[in-house]
């Protein structure tokens, strides 16, 4: 059967794992990709203006400036999600809080990507226990003037859903409006910056104002340098925003309708895919080092476009070797492929909705694309087209 990948983006951490795939072997020399195409798929979906699209586009492209917590706290340095988080409807609650996202709504978001993180990972954190804790987020307006009025009315909205709360002073940017509840060591502020706004939440150990104070200050310098080349789409532009200019969603199996969408059909940058990972700032010069250009993600496969044929090799052997992610076994891989490798889960996971018992790795050129599935057949299958299609693009 085919496998359909579903998770939600903080639990994006998983895409890390890609490795090498081949092609299977059926009987004489016939290859076997059962239910699958071994040609290429050419979906139209970058061709059409769409402000959803655009959207998301758009919102990928704040994800490549947004900051690493560990900029301003070498301790920050445990990715907690974050992601894309607007879409045609607005914006949805999983990186702001739901009266922000409401008030935001009525001043028409174009883009948004935040990444949270801090100094210890969910499976270590004790809810209530002090922590660390950095979430940035950029949201993008048609306007300076929108941006300046859903900045006080997200302040507004989130000051008012809790009667403690008290006005801070950021002395070091004026326009920034913020507050925190005396005594609770946590603080956020929001700021119009040209016509985006940032956002910023913090928490310390103890309830140190003038220390929380200091961390917002210095998120707020970080983020406007990573913002200072930066130019955003004309609301009028948007639409005609292309997800997938070189086409490396091609170069995937199709299994799904082929539906933008960030954590399950889109091409991302990587530094905004390095964003959600364990690790962030760790992780992202890992990639880099090892010569990883860009990621695309299409439903239950992934395909990392590395600098050269050489990197492509050398990622595929890191990715499954990894030892960060899930432990899994060696299995047999496809029969006359061996720029493919396979293995099975060791024992079941309990971090993606559905499980993924199964994965291989392929290599092919300057390209490693990492697909799953439930049952080693079909996933054998579906490495075999995937190594077909690779080739076939080429």
């Amino acid at each position: 059967m085919r496998f359909r990948l579903k998770r939600a983006a903080a639990a994006a951490v998983g895409l890390v794992v890609l490795a090498g795939v081949a092609a299977c072997g059926g009987s004489g020399d016939t290859p076997d990709y059962g239910p699958y195409s071994g040609k290429p798929s050419t979906p139209d979906f970058d061709q059409r203006p769409s402000k959803a699209r655009g959207i998301l586009a758009e919102s990928l492209r704040l994800g490549e400036r947004i900051m690493y917590a560990t900029d301003i706290d070498p301790d920050i340095r445990m990715g907690r999600g974050g992601g894309v988080f607007a879409n045609y409807l607005g914006l949805d609650d999983s990186v702001i809080s739901g009266p922000e996202v409401r008030a935001a709504k009525s001043h028409d978001p174009l883009a948004a990507f935040g990444a949270l993180a801090a100094n210890q990972s969910y499976a270590d954190y004790t809810a209530g226990k002090p922590q660390k804790f950095l979430a940035m987020s950029l949201i993008e307006f048609p306007d300076d003037a929108a941006a300046s009025a859903a900045a006080a009315d997200m302040d507004r909205a989130d000051f008012t859903a809790n009667a403690d709360n008290a006005p801070v002073a950021v002395d070091a940017f004026p326009s920034a409006i913020s507050h925190w509840r005396p005594g609770i060591p946590t603080l956020g502020s929001v700021m119009a910056y040209k016509s985006l706004v940032i956002r910023v939440y913090v928490e310390a150990l103890d309830p140190d104002l003038g220390k929380l104070v200091d961390m917002v200050t210095r998120s707020y310098r970080r983020q406007i340098d990573l913002l200072a080349n930066y130019t955003p789409t004309s609301p009028v532009d948007l639409p005609k925003l292309q997800l997938d200019p070189d086409k490396l969603l091609s170069r995937t199996v199709l299994t799904e309708d082929p539906t933008p969408a960030a954590m399950k059909f889109a091409v991302w940058g990587t530094h905004a895919f390095s964003a959600l990972l364990g690790k962030p700032a760790e992780d992202a010069k890992t990639n880099a080092d090892r010569g990883l250009t860009a990621v695309a993600i299409s439903f239950n496969k992934r395909l990392y476009k590395l600098r050269d044929s050489t990197a492509a090799k050398s990622y595929a052997k890191f990715l499954d070797e990894d030892p960060s992610g899930p432990a899994y076994a060696p299995i047999n891989g496809v029969s006359g492929l061996s720029d493919v490798s396979c293995r099975q889960r060791s024992k079941p996971g309990t971090d993606s909705v559905e499980a993924r018992r199964f994965r291989c790795i392929i290599t092919r050129g300057e390209y490693v694309a990492m697909v799953y599935s439930n049952t080693d057949t079909d996933v054998r299958q579906l490495a075999g087209a995937q190594y077909s299609v690779m080739g076939a693009t080429a």
